[in-house]
């Protein structure tokens, strides 16, 4: 087995030993460089002779460094790691903070149950110090020396982990060194660790598997900034790039802050050598150090004037689409006149919106308005598929950094993405959003109603479960009926709108759906220009709109099963919407199922009945609901 195999297998180990105690154990993922640290300094002869107390040691490190990265994630607002969305992005702010308090109190039990007192002891002291550490790098004092600061927080933030790691086999009598000398050489390590994670920091090519110039957003001053102080944080992200790597000087940023690693790399790989440390953590630190000399020369140490240029062009790109989304920002107007255009733009949920309460209902208003927006930005003002990309990747920039609490001066992102960060709802439903427009831009034909359902979570799930969120519910269950009133919605989009959809060149008709009935694109396209001429459609069609209308129906039906799990004051709003919504069902029947020359809609006097429906189906839900607890209790 090699050491990760080993690593890996006895961290499991620790994992079965935690979880029969009843504990939450995080699963061991990420590169475990503290546990393979433990394993490495271990003698040879006595490792595969390693008990479970020696790897519930190794899980108690790894759980801490995984609450760090949680917590972290919090601080920094890093929604992206591992090429992953993190925690933070997926559940919010609460949860994370909750989550990674419970992985950093139970790393204190495991790390009990090992036996080894002075490692117990020690492992305490280092998790106060890392606090400390992060304490005194957020504090807002005046700083006459960065690199000092620098250098202790690095210790007490990365060094004391890495220096627990280091000497628990002393600790847990699998080594002849002493605790002393091996947790020295592990805070080194640590050091040396952070030198190269804030150098690839500032490196576009160098994977780190989380966004580039998080420390440069963030105003963190790390030791890649040399002589500069808290002034480089006050000039654009290209125009840093561009000064980092510039060697109109002697030496650029980058090459010196190249040298210091290659230095403490180097002397560091002597001290391991001597200790007789296991290949395999030699090879991790030559690799950091080939890391590092690679991401530099691949960035343009030796063409500075021509990377600078092409990030220059590229900023300058998105500068302009920036400026466009801007100016369609403010057609919406002030967020006094929100109210006029959600009445415009969304009669069916508009009226239902009615039912609110004023400050829910401006909430809701500008939920859908920046939803709208959003969806608005890849219509036909878009001036080719690369443009409608780009678009949307500028708004996701501007809508994150909105989020994140910085003022973008468009007024849809900062109102709405501060109110989204303020309940702790993910950032992840936007990326989601954004991510259904996409699809919007070259649309592919979907297969199956599963693979539609994909498209249909994105552009119009996400937004109920954003909805629920901001009403206090996240039971998961509820915000399954929130999906399933998402998905039932966007179907009666598509039925309602396929003539419209062919004249911009959609099908969101599932390719099965169509099989079924006879259909092809080709003769669909067909049928529609005979339905322009004669406003006649063909049975099979009919049977093809009738089966995306059940399967519209039956998620509305699951959708009115978590109504009356929502709170008394947007219940009755959510189950008039639905029943309005559902009610073009029977306007496209009206229309003798000729949705290809004709788009169906509900007058306001049908809404109206239709609104009463939906209340008298909410209560007889409700009934059900109560009578069966009845029941339940009864039995």
């Amino acid at each position: 087995m090699t050491v990760v195999e080993n690593v890996k297998a006895g961290i499991l180990n620790g994992v079965a030993v935690a979880e029969k105690l009843g504990m939450t154990i995080p699963v061991p993922s990420g590169k475990l460089l503290r546990p393979i640290t433990s394993f490495s300094f271990v003698s040879p002869e006595r490792q595969s002779k390693l008990d479970e107390n020696f790897w519930l040691g190794c899980l108690a490190i790894q759980m801490v460094h995984e609450a760090s990265i949680i917590h972290d994630d919090v601080f920094d607002g890093g929604l992206e790691r591992r090429n992953q969305a993190t925690l933070l992005a997926k559940k919010g702010i609460g949860t994370s903070v909750l989550v990674g308090d419970l992985y950093l109190t139970g790393a204190y039990r495991i790390a009990a149950l090992t036996g080894y007192d002075e490692f117990l002891n020690q492992f305490i002291v280092a998790i106060e110090t890392m606090v400390r550490g992060e304490t005194i790098q957020n504090s807002d004092d005046p700083v006459e020396d960065h690199l000092a600061k620098y250098e202790q927080v690095v210790r007490m933030k990365s060094g004391q982990l890495f220096g627990i790691a280091a000497a628990l086999p002393s600790w847990s009598g699998n080594c002849d060194h002493s605790p002393k000398q091996l947790q020295k050489i592990g805070i080194d390590l640590g050091i040396l660790y952070q030198l190269v994670d804030d150098f690839l920091d500032y490196c576009p090519t160098g994977h780190t598997g989380k966004p580039k110039l998080q420390d440069f957003n963030n105003r963190v001053w790390t030791f890649v900034l040399g002589s500069h102080g808290t002034e480089w944080f006050d000039q654009p992200p290209n125009q840093a790039i561009s000064e980092f790597f510039s060697s109109e000087k002697q030496q650029s940023m980058a090459e010196t802050a190249l040298c210091l690693i290659e230095e403490r790399g180097s002397a560091l790989l002597d001290q391991i050598q001597k200790l007789d440390a296991q290949p395999a953590m030699i090879e991790i630190i030559e690799k950091w150090i080939d890391r590092c000399g690679l991401a530099s020369h691949s960035n343009g140490l030796d063409n500075s004037n021509s990377h600078s240029q092409n990030s220059l062009n590229h900023k300058s790109a998105q500068l302009s689409v920036a400026s466009q989304i801007a100016t369609r920002a403010q057609k919406l107007g002030p967020v006094s006149e929100w109210s006029s255009f959600f009445q415009r733009n969304s009669l069916s949920f508009s009226f239902a919106s009615r039912l609110f309460p004023s400050e829910e209902r401006s909430l809701i208003t500008g939920i859908y308005l920046f939803c709208r927006f959003t969806d608005n930005l890849v219509d036909k003002e878009c001036k080719s598929i690369r443009h409608a990309y780009e678009t949307l990747n500028v708004w996701d920039e501007i809508a994150r950094s909105a989020y994140e609490g910085h003022s973008t001066t468009i007024q849809v992102a900062d109102v709405v993405m501060s109110r989204m960060a303020q309940m702790e709802i993910p950032y992840q439903l936007v990326s989601e959003l954004i991510e259904g427009m996409r699809m919007d831009v070259e649309p592919p034909t979907y297969a199956s109603m599963a693979d539609l359902k994909i498209y249909t979570y994105r552009v119009a799930s996400v937004v109920g479960d954003w909805i629920t969120q901001a009403f206090g519910v996240t039971e998961p269950w509820v915000l399954e009926r929130a999906h399933d009133l998402g998905h039932a919605m966007q179907l009666t989009n598509i039925i309602r709108d396929v003539g419209e959809d062919l004249d911009m060149g959609r099908i969101y008709l599932p390719t099965d759906y169509m099989t079924t009935y006879n259909f092809t694109p080709e003769s669909l396209y067909e049928l529609k220009k005979d339905a322009d001429a004669t406003g006649i459609v063909t049975a099979d069609y009919i049977f093809l709109l009738e089966k995306m209308i059940l399967e519209a129906n039956l998620s509305y039906d699951r959708a009115y099963e978590g109504i009356p799990y929502l709170p008394s004051r947007l219940r009755h709003a959510i189950a008039v919407a639905a029943r309005v919504y559902r009610g073009i069902h029977e306007e496209v029947r009206t229309n003798k199922y000729n949705n290809l020359s004709h788009r169906a809609h509900t007058s306001s006097m049908k809404k109206i009945l239709l609104a009463r429906k939906g209340i008298t189906k909410l209560r007889q839900v409700s009934q059900n609901i109560n009578q069966s607890n009845i029941y339940e209790s009864a039995s």
